[in-house]
């Protein structure tokens, strides 16, 4: 794949640009996962006032672009990647919550629930034993399409030059710094930018697959309950 800009070996710095491309995607989704279920949850479960509350929130925090908030924030708080995935992860909550709202509100009036109600059994335990086990299926669906997406958010504020700063071996670096030589050599650009697109189609592939393999373990064991 021959060499970049300053000399240095395009598949070496290939091989190892991935890590921080992947980590802070991972990380950044986890962050939102910890902010977004619990308020989902809870907006779903408790319905009311506290779901008009959350919601409303959640539906202000929504209509702020997602791109614009990252590099305003980036330039406001500094560049590290610390800031970058508690931004990033920030940013993807309200749409997580938004997820795990739906899919409780479902769950909330089966029949186990209102089962579980009578029994007297604590919003802790219900959430925990009844509500959670049940929303794994469509919460894995969305975790591909938000690790995959906050991939590309967190490689288009590297790409803008807000994010992690050169010498670092990054793929979205590797894009922005090698732009200058791409008549020279194409492969120093379009190898980086290939595998980084590759790697967030996966992600979102894996999520789909996973998903719909928990969907059709829990409808056999319906089936089997019902049997």
């Amino acid at each position: 794949m021959g060499t970049d800009t300053v000399g240095r070996d395009v598949f070496s710095r290939l091989l190892n640009g991935g890590r921080s491309v992947f980590a802070l995607g991972l990380v950044a989704t986890l962050i939102g996962y910890a902010i977004g279920v619990p308020v989902g949850l809870a907006a779903g479960y408790k319905g009311s006032y506290v779901d008009a509350l959350l919601m409303r929130g959640v539906d202000l925090a929504l209509v702020v672009p997602t791109l614009l908030t990252a590099l305003l924030a980036m330039v406001a708080f500094g560049r590290s990647p610390t800031v970058l995935v508690c931004i990033v992860g920030v940013l993807q909550a309200p749409y997580i919550s938004r997820v795990v709202r739906a899919v409780t509100l479902d769950i909330r009036t089966r029949g186990y629930v209102e089962a579980a109600l009578m029994r007297g059994d604590s919003a802790g335990t219900i959430i925990r034993h009844d509500i959670l086990p049940n929303i794994s299926s469509p919460i894995l669906a969305d975790l591909g399409l938000r690790f995959a997406y906050a991939i590309i958010l967190v490689a288009t504020v590297n790409y803008l030059g807000l994010g992690l700063s050169p010498p670092a071996s990054d793929w979205s670096l590797m894009i922005a710094e090698n732009q200058q030589i791409m008549n020279l050599n194409p492969w120093s650009m379009f190898a980086p930018a290939a595998v980084l697109a590759l790697l967030a189609v996966t992600v979102g592939t894996i999520g789909d697959a996973v998903a719909r393999d928990l969907g059709a373990r829990s409808r056999l064991d319906e089936a089997h309950d019902v049997a």
